[in-house]
């Protein structure tokens, strides 16, 4: 432990860590997911702007459990994120990139880089895209357009 962390904190730390620790498949998956961070120095920021699970809608659907959207923002464009649960521990994804200014779609594909790795799917020829499924987790998502630099968003836990 760090040892410039103030005793109580170390003692509440270790308390934690006794009676409710980190399952170790969230802890590997995490880390395996930030060794991936690099390999993007260039790019450009994929804000988050906009998340279905912070909504403050009050009624919930009593069926299938609904899509978790996510919405970025980048420099001239937007791209919303659908992950849509298929299993316990599985999302089906899907999404559009979409052009502020009304142009044509753009081209390129969107990656998410999860606990497992990483799985790319090529935007079609009205900007959507639809990915295998991905595991519950952290996710990170990289826009790379063709011929220009990618846009790579923080991490999320989904």
């Amino acid at each position: 432990m760090n040892a410039g962390m103030p005793h109580e904190l170390r003692r509440l730390r270790a308390l934690f860590q006794s009676c409710d620790p980190v399952p170790e498949r969230a802890l590997a998956g995490a880390y395996a997911a930030m060794s991936r961070r690099a390999g993007y120095r260039d790019a450009v920021a994929l804000h988050l702007i906009g998340d279905s699970a912070e909504s403050s809608a009050v009624v919930r659907s009593l069926g299938a459990p609904e899509p978790r959207v996510f919405t970025f923002a980048m420099p001239g464009r937007v791209l919303e994120l659908d992950l849509a649960p298929v299993e316990d521990d599985r999302y089906r994804v899907s999404g559009m990139v979409l052009n502020r200014s009304g142009g044509t779609p753009p081209r390129g594909d969107v990656v998410l880089r999860h606990r497992s790795g990483e799985s790319a799917s090529e935007l079609d020829e009205h900007g959507a895209f639809h990915g295998a499924e991905v595991p519950r987790g952290p996710l990170s998502v990289v826009f790379r357009p063709l011929r220009s630099a990618p846009a790579v968003a923080d991490w999320v836990v989904c």
